[in-house]
Formats: C-alpha cells, structure tokens, sequence
C-alpha cells in the first residue's frame, strides 16, 4: 500500500486522510515523528548555531544531517525520536512506520469511542 503524509495549516498530522492523534507524537508512543524537511531544515540550522564548542561531534553530525536533508525532495519525513536517524518515502522501513501509527491511532480512536459511550 502507498501511503501519503499531510499536515494541515493547524498542523494536524495525516496519514492517507486520516487524522492522527497527537498523543501518539507527544507520549512517545511510536519511534518516529512526522516532519515537514524543509522546517527541520529550519530547526537544524538553528541548532547548529546553538552549539558550543563543546559540543563540536553534535555540531558535525547535525551538519551531516542538513547536508542529507537538503538533498532529498520529499515534503516530509519520520524523525526518531531517540537518534538521529530518518525514514523517508522510499525507504524499506516507511510503510510499516505508517502502519504502526495507524493501528495506534484506530486503538486510541476505539479507546476513546468506548469512553464516550459509557
């Protein structure tokens, strides 16, 4: 299956028109979160300039990070959340991310279903 990702102007996530609720990103409940490339591209420069010089191996690595990011086309991409590691559109790991979120996402929407109607 082909999967599409859209954030909307009030930044709601999608995945093949289907809402996805924001507590699976901010409880953490999946490795990756969605990004738009071209705002972390924003957010990686900014945390590059940040850097000390203490901090010369996250300062080299995030330039390596941009480097890749403004190579690629894509409008989005998964983040992990715990590295620096990235999954794009054609990536082998891209589909079962987006399945993941979805089964996530139908459990919570059920979940909350069930609260509603009690």
């Amino acid at each position: 299956m082909e999967y599409e990702i859209k954030i909307s102007d009030d930044y709601k996530y999608y995945i093949n028109d289907i809402e996805i609720n924001e507590s699976i990103f901010d409880d953490e409940k999946v490795e990756y979160f969605i990004k738009e490339r071209e705002d972390f591209i924003d957010t990686l420069i900014d945390w590059i300039g940040d850097c000390g010089r203490d901090r010369e191996n996250d300062k080299n690595l995030m330039k390596e990070d941009l480097k890749m990011l403004i190579n690629r086309k894509e409008k989005f991409l998964f983040s992990s959340i715990s590295t620096n590691n990235y999954v794009f559109s054609d990536d082998e790991d891209f589909n079962s991310i987006c399945e993941e979120i979805l089964k996530l996402n139908g459990e919570l929407t059920k979940d909350k279903r069930i609260k509603e109607d009690c």
